[in-house]
């Protein structure tokens, strides 16, 4: 099949969507059939490596990647994983192409064989490496004594790490993890209490994940308050995206300090939680004696375990709902089409079928009347032949394949109620990539026309050498949301089912531009 995902030897991963999500996805996949040998190995992989994947496919995992005094127990966990056909989360070593190491959690799935394709295991792993590493570089004391409590305490929040991390890397659900993360954070660092919290979009923030060792009720899950950054650390950290530490509540003054105080947390230092690059809360931890030098450092390590959770689970819901939403259209086009032909094409066929009856019941005995029946009958044909023309317009119009993209795009001027500017290139592109860019396209225009209001638009397309980018831009009232459920976030399914990515820049009142990029294949166009 075309679009399946081989290795060398013909193993088969699966259809073209689950190639472009393994390497759209910023996780480390690496697949392995029952051998332990790997059969897919991602973009993520190969930077975290240094490994091309040449170098990896077709051999084992162990004999390229794994550490050799860690090889004995990853494949006993392989033989664990086929023979209970359950995952079993892990954190251990890859090694470089340099020879370096990288501190990897990594959950794991069985896909069990069918009568077309044999079993393999799918691996989805977290590179821990730099903040392992911020940990690890700590300066030591010089005093043995000292070396070797700082040694305990290091190794104690390691462990922590790794616990959250073998939790994130199960897919466990984010409530889970921001518990995890409470718990583990309180005891690790030492602290009184320690807090996750997500920002909203009103300048507040809520409690999703908490500890509290002295099990005060304080703040519990669900507490909501205003992220005030004269006041508070969490809005101090909303503000500036930037950890920040208050040493003494007793020195800020206030009602928010007192609160503080009388629930006994006397030191605060909170980190921000970043999620594809966007501040998406933070973690607090409170504790009744100042806080140690370097404990940013070390929340900020929790922090990223947080993030690396929360766009886990967002990818996952994103993944199913755009499912859905793809299910919901396809069945929206079909009742759509169903609908057309029977209002439209349909009747006009059987009035025509009605015409034609008549006329040939008179057509010996009233030949004149005959001939008018026989005309209409003609109309209603070839009204209902239009009809069909333009369905089939919808599905893929013929100009499309006849002249290509430009062609199509200037074809559909023809058809829109408000001018448009095109700046298209001649060239002819791959089949569907051409029809995937006519739709986007087709479908900004109509959103333009039907909800910005606009009085023109302009079309983009541009094509460099790895990518094909289009741009639509209208002058209408703007304010569109794609979170609502609009024509747009099809448009984003849509692109993303190609490996490609949809943005939509739309400030009320300033008009709307939907930008899409797409990726190219390799092959020439027929």
């Amino acid at each position: 099949m075309a679009n399946d995902v081989r290795n060398p030897n013909g193993f088969d991963l699966g259809d073209e969507f689950a190639r472009v999500l393994a390497e759209t996805t910023q996780s480390l996949v690496c697949v392995l059939d029952e051998r332990g040998c790997v059969v897919l190995f991602n973009d993520a992989c190969e930077r975290a490596t240094g490994f091309a994947r040449e170098e990896v496919l077709g051999r084992e995992l162990a004999d390229t990647l794994i550490p050799p005094e860690e090889c004995e127990a990853f494949r006993e966990i392989l033989n664990f994983i086929w023979s209970t056909g359950h995952g079993s989360p892990q954190v251990g070593h890859w090694k470089t192409k340099e020879g370096g190491r990288r501190l990897i959690a990594w959950s794991n799935r069985p896909v069990p064989a069918t009568a077309t394709a044999p079993a393999y295991l799918v691996t989805s792993g977290i590179d821990l490496t730099a903040s392992s590493e911020a940990l690890d570089g700590e300066m030591l004391p010089d005093d043995p004594e000292s070396k070797l409590a700082e040694i305990g305490r290091l190794a104690t929040e390691q462990r922590a790490l790794r616990r959250v991390a073998t939790l994130v890397a199960s897919e466990a659900t984010p409530e889970r993890v921001f518990t995890a993360v409470s718990t583990e954070c309180a005891r690790a660092l030492e602290v009184t209490a320690s807090f996750v919290w997500r920002f909203e979009g009103d300048d507040t923030a809520t409690i999703v994940g908490r500890y509290n060792r002295d099990g005060m009720e304080a703040f519990p899950v669900g507490t909501r308050m205003f992220a005030d950054g004269e006041t508070t650390a969490i809005g101090r950290v909303r503000e500036s995206a930037q950890p920040v530490r208050i040493d003494d509540w007793g020195a800020v003054g206030g009602s928010f300090a007192q609160l503080m105080l009388q629930t006994g947390y006397r030191s605060t230092v909170a980190a921000p939680i970043v999620v594809a690059g966007t501040l998406w809360g933070a973690v607090a931890i409170g504790s009744a004696t100042p806080l140690p030098p370097g404990a940013e450092v070390r929340l900020a390590a929790f922090c990223d375990l947080v993030s690396l959770a929360v766009a886990s689970a967002q990818a996952r819901e994103d993944l199913q709902s755009s499912r859905a939403r793809i299910v919901r259209a396809g069945d929206e086009q079909r009742r759509r089409l169903e609908r057309n032909l029977h209002d439209g094409a349909q009747q006009r066929l059987v009035a025509a079928t009605l015409l034609l009856r008549v006329a040939q019941a008179r057509l010996d005995s009233d030949p004149a009347a005959a001939r008018g029946l026989l005309q209409n009958a003609a109309g209603e044909l070839d009204a209902g032949l239009e009809e069909l023309r333009e369905l089939a317009r919808g599905l893929h119009p013929g100009s499309l394949t006849e002249h290509g993209l430009r062609g199509a795009l200037l074809s559909l001027e023809e058809r829109l109620p408000l001018p448009v500017e095109f700046e298209v290139p001649h060239e002819r592109l791959d089949r569907h990539l051409e029809a995937t860019a006519y739709f986007i396209v087709s479908e900004a225009l109509t959103n333009a026309v039907k909800h910005a209001k606009a009085s023109k638009a302009r079309v983009t397309v541009e094509r460099t050498p790895e990518t094909l980018r289009l741009e639509i831009a209208d002058d209408g009232q703007g304010g569109a949301d794609t979170s609502k459920g609009t024509g747009l976030l099809g448009l984003r399914d849509r692109a993303e089912a190609e490996g490609g990515t949809l943005v939509v820049i739309s400030p009320p009142s300033r008009g709307t531009v939907v930008t899409a990029t797409l990726p190219l294949d390799a092959e020439t166009p027929e």
